[in-house]
């Protein structure tokens, strides 16, 4: 039998195809050193197998039998991918939701009932606008929104392994690094952040590396689990108001990093925030762009697609601001905005569409160049639209990012 060694990929690692007999070829490493750029060891070789086909599409013939999936014969159109619903994810989110699960809501703001529906998604979860002040909201929503993230320790171990072990990034550790930049505009100083709602501690991680000193509060008992032991960090297992007494005005930064949204009763968890900040502290928002929802559901509605994921992410957000809608809930409670931004798109990986496994590593941006591109450029238009609108952030803007204080 005799071997062609393939080119160098451009991720770092040597993959050989091996012709057999049977004209059957298979992947695998050459040189077992990790995958620097992915976090991808010669042991994850199904998806090493996947971006090396990707990258070397002169390899036809290919087949990888694996214990997650298999392909024969793949092109690179036609990869076999395992449907959204049928991958290994740590949370307990669901497809679809029934009547007896969900629960109908007054407008977290004004507190009316009148609303309009502007889309319905997993089933029984709906999207309104409120007639009375506009916010837009679920309802019916899901009774415990928050326990989607309460879920099993190892799954949730599994989608970081290799970022606790060193050989990968988070897939938004740049986007923290934005977030924490902007924080540093206003705090140069640094200081003591409440990062509410921290999950795994990845944004502690990198505070901590930028000289904050991060304090965590995460419900999840897994996720709080990792975090402190698997990264060594202070997490608060409970709720925002269960922190002790010794908690209160301790606090420079109070970051809601993509946790707002989740919030069925966001006017008094922004009272609890306030007990937390010392009296020239500053709060942190970000939370998604319900304007940029509602242009991704218009876009398409008019190409006649109705995507199985759904647009509003509603089994999880149960409110969804816009530029208005944030700024009267933050002033209803007495704070005022310092400054309103928009931030760079998350890029969310991929791999659970071709490994049946959600990692939370990069993955090549060749597997999802669509909309990888297509976010980035709706963020660069959502610049250009800021600039036109004098400053008012609008549809393409797929986040929007606050810094207030509050009125004392």
């Amino acid at each position: 039998m005799k071997r062609r060694r393939a080119p160098w990929t451009p991720f770092g690692a040597r993959i050989t195809a091996v012709r057999t007999r049977s004209k059957r070829r298979r992947l695998h490493a050459a040189h077992a050193r990790p995958w620097l750029a992915h976090g991808l060891s010669a042991t994850d070789l199904p998806i090493a197998g996947l971006v090396h086909r990707l990258t070397h599409p002169g390899l036809s013939d290919l087949c990888w039998a694996g214990p997650e999936f298999e392909w024969r014969r793949v092109g690179l159109v036609q990869l076999i991918q395992k449907s959204v619903s049928d991958y290994e994810r740590g949370g307990t989110q669901k497809d679809e939701y029934s009547t007896d699960e969900v629960v109908t809501v007054r407008c977290p703001l004004c507190g009316s009932t009148g609303a309009v529906r502007l889309y319905r998604e997993h089933r029984s979860l709906e999207i309104k606008k409120c007639s009375g002040c506009s916010l837009i909201y679920t309802s019916p929503r899901v009774k415990e929104p928050e326990q989607t993230y309460h879920g099993q320790y190892e799954r949730y171990l599994t989608e970081a392994k290799l970022i606790f072990s060193g050989r990968a990034t988070h897939h938004r550790d740049p986007n923290y690094r934005e977030e924490l930049e902007l924080l540093e505009r206003h705090r140069p100083s640094r200081g003591r952040l409440l990062d509410v709602g921290c999950n795994m501690g990845m944004l502690m991680r990198i505070a901590r590396e930028r000289g904050w000193r991060p304090v965590g509060v995460e419900p999840s008992p897994a996720l709080h689990r990792i975090a402190t032991e698997q990264l060594g960090l202070e997490v608060h297992n409970c709720l925002l108001p269960e922190l002790p007494d010794s908690e209160d005005r301790a606090y420079d930064v109070v970051a809601l990093s993509d946790v707002f949204e989740h919030i069925s009763e966001p006017r008094p968890f922004l009272r609890a925030v306030a007990r937390f900040l010392k009296p020239d502290g500053i709060l942190y928002l970000k939370v998604p762009n319900a304007r940029w929802n509602i242009l991704k559901q218009q876009m398409l509605q008019a190409l006649g697609r109705t995507p199985s994921e759904g647009v509003w992410d509603s089994y999880e957000h149960v409110v969804h601001y816009d530029h208005d809608s944030l700024m009267r809930m933050l002033a209803a409670e007495g704070y005022k905005a310092r400054e309103l931004t928009v931030s760079r798109p998350v890029q969310v990986p991929v791999w659970h569409q071709y490994v049946g496994q959600y990692y939370q590593y990069p993955s090549p941006w060749v597997l999802d160049w669509k909309r990888h591109l297509g976010r980035l450029g709706f963020y660069h238009l959502s610049r250009l639209e800021r600039a036109v609108r004098r400053g008012a952030i609008g549809y393409c803007a797929p986040n929007l990012v606050c810094v207030a204080t509050a009125r004392r």
